[in-house]
């Protein structure tokens, strides 16, 4: 066998690094031009051409072109102060400036539930008035829907109607409310008197011809302070008149049989704040709402209010 085509290992270590394994012919011919003195043309010994290793260079052009940029990631707007989110929501009156903080305290302060302290601490912040009546105007802003009371007395929690107000802002809620408002029967022609509306009978209560106002051994309706508890006081007058479960509209209508009615829009949160507790649950058939054992043993034990 030929010694010029026997392989040899070549490592070179300088400015550059060379390493591999090169026929005989190759090493002779780098060693020669390593040799040759500086403006002369170095000997070629063999035209078989030298791999050279690939320049680290473009590959890393490759590796930059190829990897992909680190994804910036998105953040919402911070809310910085209280005062700022009145401005965002728009809030003019003190129940919309109450549901105002109680949105902050959700989003920037990473709250489930509040008190009326809680919100009286963000006015003052503020730099705002604090309502002369303010248990008053809190009242309101639970009755519009927007602020629902908690599982444990005094928390509360924001409804989902309101969640995002620092988001949407009040001018889109005000006109919901307001078109409900102005939704009217038709008057009676002639008459400044609206008709008066039919509301016709849930089937559940067809077959009934009396609707009792009291249930032995538990306060009266109308003596029952909260109103999560007077949706469990009609889910055990309905369970005594044989009915186990009741819709959310059935709930309202029997609410408001009895004098003091519970607003549909609220039902589902007043609902989650009894399945919380155990008090009530949904039929698995129907999804209608149920009080449960817990939930009698804890009418039982309230207390009428003053």
């Amino acid at each position: 066998m030929n010694a010029m085509n026997q392989d040899v290992h070549l490592a070179l270590s300088g400015r550059i690094t060379f390493e591999q394994d090169i026929s005989v012919a190759q090493a002779a011919q780098v060693i020669g031009m390593l040799q040759a003195p500086l403006g002369l043309d170095p000997p070629s010994l063999s035209h078989e051409p030298l791999a050279l290793p690939p320049s680290s260079a473009p590959r890393a052009e490759e590796e930059a072109i190829e990897s992909p940029a680190p994804e910036k990631t998105r953040r919402t707007r911070l809310v910085e102060s209280p005062r700022q989110a009145l401005e965002l929501s728009g809030a003019k009156t003190y129940p919309e400036k109450i549901t105002t903080f109680a949105a902050y305290l959700l989003q920037e302060e990473d709250r489930e539930t509040f008190t009326q302290s809680d919100i009286r601490r963000l006015f003052q912040r503020s730099r705002d008035r604090i309502p002369t009546h303010f248990s008053r105007e809190f009242d309101k802003a639970v009755r519009a829907g927007w602020i629902h009371e908690g599982e444990v007395k005094g928390d509360h929690y924001v409804s989902e109607a309101a969640k995002d107000i620092l988001e949407t802002g009040f001018s889109d809620v005000r006109s919901k409310r307001g078109g409900k408002r102005g939704t009217s029967v038709p008057t009676a022609r002639g008459s400044g008197r609206r008709k008066p509306r039919s509301v016709p009978v849930p089937d559940a209560f067809a077959d009934l011809d009396d609707i009792p106002s009291t249930i032995d051994g538990i306060v009266p309706y109308h003596r029952v302070r909260l109103k999560r508890d007077k949706l469990l006081w009609v889910l055990k007058l309905a369970k005594d008149l044989g009915i186990e479960g009741l819709q959310g509209a059935e709930a309202a209508w029997l609410a408001d049989k009895l004098g003091d009615a519970i607003p549909t829009r609220d039902m589902n949160g007043h609902f989650t704040g009894l399945r919380r507790l155990g008090y009530a649950n949904r039929s698995m058939s129907d999804s209608a709402m149920r009080i449960t054992q817990q939930g009698e043993e804890y009418l039982e034990s309230l207390q009428a209010s003053p």
